[in-house]
């Protein structure tokens, strides 16, 4: 792991990220619209904590005798269009929809086209779809009244979320992930590494924060992005995966929420393959995954501890006071300040499974609620990690996972948990909603 801090005099040399000098001024800050009750992005808030307390979840165990039927209603995006033959992300939800895009050229055969779908959330009847005309490159976010969510072309889009219709879009010259929304302004990174501030009342942008130094503001670099950053009071945190010889890293990025410009950045030599997973901001901690583990590091890049997974690919944790949780095919507990591990839940898949078998090994971010883990479509304890009802990867007549599938089963950025139920997609195109 190299850290290196940067220096406003090193300016177009370098590895360092220049913001966006050739940018406009930032406009004035709107009246800063909020995010609804609800799941409003994933990892459910700007800090990606992935712990909500505005909603419960059932704790009655399932009976092996008698296992409840949980599901309350079930869509497949592909009977709407058999055509798009990509994968989902993960969903949003308000009180009164459930949102996800469907086309994700990284959960399935690459598709011709992409939609963001916005189904009704008490029935799943579909409400109205809006169609990019290209893959969908990353999940939605609600704000205010709207819906923000970009596409592989670069477009990045404000809709209504009552009808979708159009409000204001902007080019952002890269495929967009999914973004994140704090005091008026949504972040978003790209696929050229390149991470924008835009304004979300009328999709002006603030700034621009480009990876690769002088060059690269130009011309980009060889990147890969997948995650949403990670806000704090002050800073925008991200990861970034870069190619190089002769391993690929991640590199952990912080940059000024007013100016872009950049505070520090660090690499780990992981040997990365795909995207890094979104990093999570906590009480003065910053958590970031890689491949075999979980680091934490301290608000100016010092590492804290690192916990070892064992399985290539580690989820983003959640947070929740003084415990960190996280998949790497089992499902961990660990202690927030030491690292320590406080239990693990076991899955049963083989690490071949996502070929040959209906087991699934965990690998999507967890969802926290009022004591009550949500993996995949069922839940543990999280006080002990036993299992409390649902399928979470060790059913092996699993109802939800085809048992050949490419990638991971489910969205990496994990379930939502809102109105009293949890929402999940799989990576094919399946949305259900379960409620104990």
């Amino acid at each position: 792991m190299r850290r290196r801090q940067v220096l406003a005099a090193a300016a177009g040399t370098g590895i360092g990220s220049l913001a966006g000098c050739l940018e406009d001024d930032c406009p004035p800050r709107s009246n800063a619209e909020t995010p609804p009750d609800g799941w409003p992005v994933p990892g459910y808030n700007a800090a990606n904590a992935g712990i909500t307390a505005d909603s419960t979840l059932g704790t009655d165990v399932d009976s092996p005798d008698e296992p409840k039927s949980l599901d309350r209603w079930r869509f497949d995006a592909w009977e709407y269009d058999d055509e798009i033959q990509g994968g989902a992300t993960a969903p949003v939800v308000d009180d009164e929809r459930v949102y996800f895009a469907y086309g994700h050229p990284s959960y399935g055969p690459d598709p011709e086209g992409g939609a963001l779908f916005a189904l009704e959330e008490s029935t799943g009847e579909l409400e109205w779809v809006y169609t990019f005309g290209t893959n969908a490159s990353g999940a939605p976010a609600l704000v205010g009244d709207g819906i923000l969510v970009g596409d592989a072309n670069g477009t990045f889009r404000r809709l209504e979320r009552e009808t979708g219709d159009l409000v204001w879009e902007t080019d952002l010259e890269s495929a967009v992930r999914t973004p994140v929304v704090a005091d008026g302004r949504c972040y978003v990174q790209c696929a050229d590494g390149r991470v924008v501030a835009v304004d979300v009342a009328s999709g002006e942008r603030c700034w621009t924060a480009r990876y690769g130094g002088f060059l690269g503001r130009f011309i980009g670099g060889e990147c890969e992005t997948g995650g949403r950053p990670a806000i704090t009071d002050d800073a925008v945190v991200v990861t970034t995966g870069v190619e190089g010889d002769p391993r690929d890293r991640t590199v952990v990025r912080v940059l000024e929420r007013e100016s872009g410009d950049e505070r520090w950045e660090l690499e780990i030599d992981d040997g990365l393959y795909g995207p890094p997973r979104s990093p999570v901001v906590d009480e003065g901690m910053i958590f970031v995954a890689v491949p075999n583990r979980l680091i934490a590091f301290d608000l100016e890049g010092e590492r804290e501890w690192s916990f070892a997974t064992g399985f290539r690919e580690t989820s983003a944790p959640a947070v929740d006071g003084d415990t960190v949780y996280c998949n790497a095919k089992n499902a961990y507990a660990i202690d927030r300040e030491s690292g320590e591990e406080r239990w693990r839940h076991v899955n049963l898949a083989p690490d071949d499974s996502w070929q040959s078998s209906k087991r699934v090994p965990l690998v999507a971010t967890p969802a926290v609620a009022d004591g009550v883990i949500a993996a995949a479509f069922g839940a543990l304890d999280a006080a002990t990690g036993d299992h409390l009802w649902g399928d979470v990867g060790n059913d092996e007549d699993s109802d939800y996972f085809p048992g050949a599938i490419r990638g991971p089963p489910i969205p990496i950025e994990g379930p939502a948990i809102t109105n009293g139920a949890l929402y999940a997609t799989t990576t094919s195109g399946r949305l259900v909603k379960v409620e104990p």
